[in-house]
């Protein structure tokens, strides 16, 4: 009797440290997946504009990083959720919506912006951006990610519509010699507007 009553408590006991070594697990996977670095590489190359193809990134509420055409640049963070990380293209684009030149919110026109998640498997996943009316990065330029190591690397590379700018670059009122007089949508290569 006193032999299957500690076989009962054994049992019990060896459920209970499996059933905590499981949790544990969960806890450091999930851990993982929160805490990721991922590597943004710029292949924009070079732009007709003054500081063009740069690139802003925008993560862990607050925090901003340049990266030059050509460059790249690494941030650590949890971006499997909303806002997850947010991708500038830093060239003056006609906004995605027809509004006057302004430079007022919402501002027109404006650098590209979006929203990007990455999950622990590198599967990237676009939103438009949280503030303002630019052009999805996404319509400007082809963004990808993939595995690198032990994180992820997002290459942001060109499209047909990256080179798409304002006429010779023009700005906003107040930013800049050439403020834009118009029309909405008529770009310097000639594409049309906006990017479908």
């Amino acid at each position: 009797m006193i032999s299957q009553f500690n076989n009962q408590i054994i049992k019990s006991t060896m459920q209970k440290t499996n059933l905590l070594f499981g949790f544990l697990c969960l806890i450091l996977v999930g851990s993982n997946v929160l805490a990721m670095d991922v590597t943004v590489v710029n292949h924009l190359g070079g732009s007709g504009c003054p500081g063009g193809n740069s690139l802003t990134l925008f993560f862990n509420g607050g925090g901003q990083k340049h990266v030059a055409p050509g460059a790249s640049a690494t941030v650590s963070g949890n971006f499997a959720q909303m806002p997850g990380l947010g991708i500038q293209v830093n060239n003056w684009y006609w906004a995605s919506v027809n509004l006057p030149v302004q430079r007022g919110n919402p501002q027109n026109p404006d650098n590209s912006g979006g929203q990007f998640t990455v999950d622990g498997n590198c599967r990237l996943n676009m939103a438009p951006a949280w503030y303002g009316k630019g052009v999805p990065t996404w319509k400007i330029a082809h963004v990808t990610a993939q595995r690198a190591g032990h994180g992820c690397r997002i290459v942001v590379s060109s499209n047909d519509y990256t080179s798409a700018v304002t006429p010779g670059c023009c700005a906003p009122p107040g930013i800049g010699g050439n403020t834009c007089r118009g029309p909405y949508g008529r770009t310097n290569n000639g594409k049309s507007w906006p990017p479908r």
